[in-house]
């Protein structure tokens, strides 16, 4: 069968480019589930911030028997259609009356794919075909509704593709980032890339960084040493309001959880690389923890090869 799909563009006000990080955000959504309203709003700030299209898209299935007609077709496809858009209109609503400072707003474009198709399929095809560099996704307390999500969390297409995902904890209510944690591991040497990109989103979002690392206790690997080490020292120097905390323990999930509780982080990131922090002192059990566990966002960012 055909698919059907329409795009809608609506352009705000263009101030000052922030940061040239990211430039498409996906955020996929089902209709009828509260749990979008506020994971849109974390997709819609980014977006602003940074100055990025956000594409919304919105999967539906047309179930029908061998006897159906084009036209009875198309007419159930429009119906599901409309459904989408009146979703979106409402969380616009929400957002306009919320959330929106319009003299602060970037050039925020918006791209809506309203879609007859599978959720995962149609998410795998955009990330490969347009250069997703984020995806934002809710979580919830139904195990059910997380594992659809983690299925789209560790698709291959992420692992090739290299787009980060921006997960939102249940209940989650936006509020304005102002503390990030960065969770790294000064024993490894990490990409200059993943620093300059930390730091622009920061800038971008006016907010400071804690760079935590976790150390097991093991007094042989010199990490003070550590080339990473050295570089956020010299992000700091040029930082002042960023600072660097080392914390030493075999729990990592409740290192990070209370460290980010005691300093009222705003989101917590999280590199995914095989040499680094989230395949060495993160297992998968623990990866997931992280993710599913956390009381504020978490970006996981990906290993870019070029």
């Amino acid at each position: 069968m055909r698919k059907w799909q329409c795009v809608t563009i609506h352009t705000i006000e263009v101030q000052e480019l922030k940061c040239k990080t990211m430039k498409k955000i996906l955020f996929p959504f089902e209709l009828d589930n509260p749990l979008y309203k506020d994971a849109y709003i974390f997709g819609v700030k980014f977006a602003r911030n940074i100055n990025a299209e956000l594409i919304v898209l919105n999967v539906f299935k047309v179930e029908v028997g061998d006897d159906i007609t084009t036209d009875e077709y198309d007419y159930l496809k429009k119906q599901n259609w409309f459904k989408a858009y009146n979703e979106i209109c409402k969380y616009n609503r929400y957002y306009l009356e919320e959330h929106a400072k319009p003299v602060q707003e970037l050039n925020l474009r918006f791209h809506y794919r309203f879609v007859n198709g599978v959720l995962l399929d149609e998410v795998r095809s955009i990330a490969r075909k347009e250069s997703i560099d984020m995806t934002v996704l809710p979580l919830s307390d139904q195990k059910e509704f997380n594992k659809r999500q983690l299925r789209i969390i560790r698709d291959n297409v992420y692992e090739n593709s290299r787009s980060s995902l921006l997960l939102i904890p249940f209940r989650t209510v936006y509020s304005p980032i102002q503390r990030i944690v960065y969770a790294i591991d000064f024993k490894l040497n990490a990409p200059s890339q993943y620093l300059d990109e930390v730091v622009k989103l920061a800038h971008a979002f006016e907010a400071n960084v804690h760079f935590l690392h976790i150390s097991s206790g093991n007094s042989a690997m010199k990490w003070e040493r550590s080339e990473a080490f050295e570089m956020v020292q010299k992000i700091i120097e040029k930082n002042r309001e960023f600072v660097s905390e080392c914390l030493t323990g075999k729990n990592v999930v409740n290192l990070i959880d209370n460290y980010v509780d005691q300093v009222g982080a705003d989101l917590l990131i999280v590199v995914r690389h095989q040499h680094y922090f989230l395949d060495t002192i993160f297992h998968d059990s623990v990866s997931d923890r992280i993710s599913f566990e956390s009381k504020i966002p978490v970006l996981i960012m990906r290993e870019k090869t070029h």
